[in-house]
């Protein structure tokens, strides 16, 4: 579908948390955010503007009159909800019995000129005025407290917060995996319509709890959702018909202060099941999974890719450094007695230029990845670590997070949060479906093929038939059927890339606990399906190498000069 075809709003949390607690039970979150909630923040910064835009109120009417969007949103883990004791907030400075009497004075007001706006004819316009200041005559409070000597001590002193009696307050939460939701239209919008919403948009500073901060704005349609209407268990509250004036009606009562309800229109949702709705031809190795991007600063991009080990390494003892031990076996890639594990595990994948006519292999940033089969509390340790990290950091009064990589000098970076403008900072840029790939780092063999310099003739065609098996292994170790064509070469297939004798020696323990060097070379590789990434081959798959770069296509190809780049 194209982008006038549909389109859909995209929400950042900035500080990768969404603060919002469930619609009818304050003690647990809500996710995945609802609807109903984007429409009114957008009402409320229609309204905040000096001068509310009519052009923008038209947009918000469009907005209400279409279907229920689609959601996508990736997984989100809860944090515990802990129970906090705030104090209340300041009124006994005034006296309960006159506090009680003015209440109810302004609400008696209130309801008759809401009455009176119900029932306008020519003379209610005095009447609303006259109504409007007593209103505002009966909320002064200057005579009871702004005259010296006046105020009770002992209700004076209740004004500081460790007088104040407290109330018991929960802040359900959840930490997505990626921190972005977006809502789907499958509706073309007009240009007018795409730039009045984007600024709207762009005045949206929290959705949820005044600390759950982001960034909105109009995207492109995305065809993968994750929450579709239809028959399910999800009761999320969308958007409806006359949603915009109930709001308006609902603040004249409320003011912005009294205790309100949110207006919607409860749609049912049910969450896609991938297993059933995805394409069963498309392939998925089990390094796949859940990138945390971490993105070097401009003046950190002088290292290329040749030193993706070091990098890898660096990334690695930082982040461990920060976990707590025992480090789990899905996070070290070591059993309790040190020898490697058999199941994928954490990877760090420095992430170079590569693919375009101007690259230059530069290191960009790092992913760090966790394969689908990592569990819940592995993922919740590996966050911890990176959030220990960026703490210790800001108490050393630093900026961002840095590696020190020793004879490669220092570099400076910080976690990715919302969108980048650098394609090889985004996730599917490498995670893309196809049926060829191509390194974008060398891979390290599984086995030693031979001698693939012999001067022998025989012997070097034995070592690179040797290669070629072994990167059929590689494949298998990633739990991918064998591809039907490999191709290995000292030099690389994809613009940016290095050749082999420009990468440092890859060792890695045997059984035995001996160092053996491991053969690099670039591949590329052709599958019967499309595999989906990211995917990362050899045994230096968890240490910055063998990272694989989808070759754009979607057809299947014939001939093998078609598909190597």
């Amino acid at each position: 579908m194209s982008f006038d075809d549909g389109f859909s709003i995209e929400i950042n949390f900035l500080t990768g948390r969404y603060v919002a607690t469930c619609h009818n039970d304050r003690r647990k979150h809500e996710w995945p955010p609802h609807p109903a909630r984007l429409f009114s923040a957008l009402v409320a910064a229609w309204a905040d503007a000096d001068e509310p835009d009519t052009l923008e109120h038209s947009a918000i009417e469009w907005l209400e009159s279409q279907k229920p969007p689609e959601i996508s949103a990736s997984r989100a883990f809860p944090r515990v909800a802990t129970t906090h004791f705030v104090p209340v907030n300041d009124i006994s400075i005034l006296s309960t019995s006159w506090y009680n009497r003015k209440a109810k004075e302004i609400d008696k007001l209130k309801r008759e000129l809401e009455t009176e706006r119900e029932h306008s004819d020519e003379n209610s316009f005095k009447q609303n005025s006259r109504l409007e200041s007593g209103i505002a005559k009966k909320r002064k409070v200057e005579n009871q407290v702004g005259s010296v000597g006046t105020t009770n001590v002992k209700t004076a002193k209740a004004l500081f917060p460790d007088r104040r009696n407290k109330q018991p307050r929960l802040f359900p939460s959840v930490t997505p995996e990626l921190p972005r939701v977006s809502f789907v239209w499958d509706v073309s919008i007009s240009d007018k319509y795409r730039a009045v919403l984007g600024e709207l948009l762009s005045r949206v500073a929290r959705l949820g709890h005044s600390s759950s901060l982001v960034s909105c704005r109009i995207a492109k349609y995305s065809s993968r959702v994750d929450y579709v209407v239809g028959d399910g268990d999800l009761d999320i509250r969308g958007i409806g018909l006359g949603q915009f004036r109930e709001l308006k009606r609902r603040f004249v009562r409320h003011q912005g202060y009294l205790p309100r309800s949110l207006p919607a229109a409860y749609t049912c949702y049910r969450k896609v099941n991938r297993q059933t709705t995805k394409d069963s031809s498309i392939l998925k190795p089990n390094t796949a999974g859940t990138w945390i991007l971490f993105e070097f600063m401009p003046d950190s991009r002088f290292l290329t890719s040749t030193n993706a080990q070091a990098i890898a390494r660096g990334m690695r003892g930082a982040i461990f450094r920060h976990a707590k031990n025992p480090i789990h076996e899905e996070l070290s890639g070591h059993r309790g007695d040190g020898r490697p594990t058999t199941a994928p595990h954490l990877a760090f994948i420095p992430l170079p230029f590569v693919g375009s006519q101007y690259a230059d292999g530069r290191l960009l940033g790092i992913a760090v990845s966790m394969p689908d089969c990592v569990s819940e509390d592995a993922r919740r340790s590996v966050y911890r670590a990176i959030v220990a990290w960026e703490d210790a950091t800001k108490q050393e009064n630093k900026d961002t997070l840095q590696l020190t990589l020793g004879k490669h000098g220092k570099i400076r970076l910080n976690r990715l949060r919302g969108p980048t403008s650098l394609t090889s900072l985004n996730e599917k840029f490498w995670n893309e479906s196809s049926y060829c790939w191509t390194s974008a780092t060398p891979i390290a063999l599984p086995k030693h093929p031979g001698n693939l310099r012999s001067k022998g003739m025989k012997s070097r065609a034995k070592a690179w038939s040797q290669a070629e098996e072994h990167v059929l292994t590689a494949c298998k170790h990633v739990d991918l059927p064998l591809p039907i064509s490999v191709e290995v070469s000292f030099t690389p297939f994809v613009s940016g890339a290095y050749p082999i004798h420009r990468f440092p020696a890859f060792f890695q323990k045997d059984s035995l606990g001996h160092a053996v060097r491991r053969q690099l070379l670039h591949v590329a590789i052709r599958f019967e399906h499309r595999v989906r990434g990211s995917l990362i081959l050899g045994s230096g798959r968890f240490s910055g190498l063998g990272l694989m770069y989808p070759w754009k296509t979607n057809k299947k190809l014939k001939k093998e000069e078609d598909w190597i780049e």
